[in-house]
């Protein structure tokens, strides 16, 4: 888990956000990253990228840059400078991978792994979905399979799997605080906790569809995980997959009318899990947000029944 502050100079990084790299490596003093670690797509990157050109190339010609910004040398030089135990990967720095060091003197361009991450920010797009049928008020989009601990799994280019947690849940549990998801490389199995989420100070984890390799997170949710519930078919998407044994998992997960006839049971349950506390759907249809309406039916017997953890 994150420390609630994490300290440079006078400034503070805000809990829940991330050092720009450029701030990481000493070459500023401080600049939170706010483009989600894509820094080929970030115009500050780029434009410090230039000034440490111009400067770099004055020098090589044998003149002092001069101006505000005549310090301005790349990160990577920076960082190049470093004891070897502290010359981790700049992913691992922003938090997108586990703990890394760099193989290769920070010249990112010759790195199959950075190449693999970079890559992997072509499957922050969803595929947008509209017209998503509704099973007894609960969304139930078609071409997607559901494990019964209702997280989804779609299909997509190259065989990976997107992967997600469907409109039910969320209208049991309502809209998360946090969420925790594994990070980019990290291995996931079928039907083991896949990720957690928190509200109002409980926790509940959540199993995943099928074993693999995260190829992509979805760094968006991570800030606001109120996008989930949202929409949780588009961009409320949690990871993406590359799969280890897709046949066999998909073979254990609904599909089509097995997933309208499931939701139509777990509806049913619900149901009788409200009247046990005394309440009732006030026009038949579901209720959104089942644990904010309702405190006093248990937290831990939704998770248990429904997320199956």
């Amino acid at each position: 888990m994150k420390e609630a502050k994490q300290m440079s100079g006078f400034k503070a990084v805000p809990n829940g956000e991330e050092k720009c790299i450029w701030m990481e490596a000493g070459v500023i003093d401080y600049k939170l990253c706010n483009n989600y670690y894509n820094c080929s797509a970030c115009p500050f990157d780029k434009a410090m990228k230039q000034t440490a050109n111009k400067n770099a190339e004055a020098r090589r010609q044998g003149l002092e840059p001069t101006g505000k910004k005549a310090h301005i040398v790349s990160w990577q030089e920076k960082m190049k400078k470093r004891p070897g135990l502290q010359r981790e990967c700049r992913h691992a720095l922003t938090g997108r991978t586990t703990f890394r060091l760099c193989p290769y003197e920070f010249e990112c361009h010759t790195c199959e792994f950075d190449q693999m991450l970079e890559d992997s920010w072509q499957l922050q797009i969803p595929a947008r979905i509209s017209n998503i049928p509704q099973v007894d008020g609960f969304g139930l989009p078609e071409g997607h399979f559901f494990h019964l601990g209702h997280a989804w799994a779609r299909v997509e280019h190259g065989g990976r799997i997107r992967i997600g947690l469907d409109d039910f849940a969320m209208k049991v549990f309502g809209a998360m605080d946090s969420l925790d998801l594994p990070l980019t490389g990290e291995e996931v199995k079928f039907s083991e906790v896949g990720l957690a989420f928190k509200r109002e100070g409980k926790e509940a984890q959540a199993l995943s569809p099928l074993s693999g390799v995260v190829a992509a997170q979805n760094y968006r949710v991570t800030k606001e995980p109120a996008v989930i519930k949202e929409q949780p078919y588009s961009d409320g998407w949690l990871m993406v997959l590359e799969p280890s044994a897709m046949k066999k998992d998909l073979k254990n997960l609904l599909y089509g009318q097995e997933s309208t006839e499931w939701i139509q049971a777990e509806h049913q349950k619900l149901v009788e899990m409200v009247s046990s506390v005394g309440m009732t759907y006030a026009d038949g249809g579901p209720i959104d947000d089942v644990v904010g309406n309702l405190p006093d039916l248990s937290w831990d017997k939704l998770t248990e029944e429904f997320l199956r953890t």
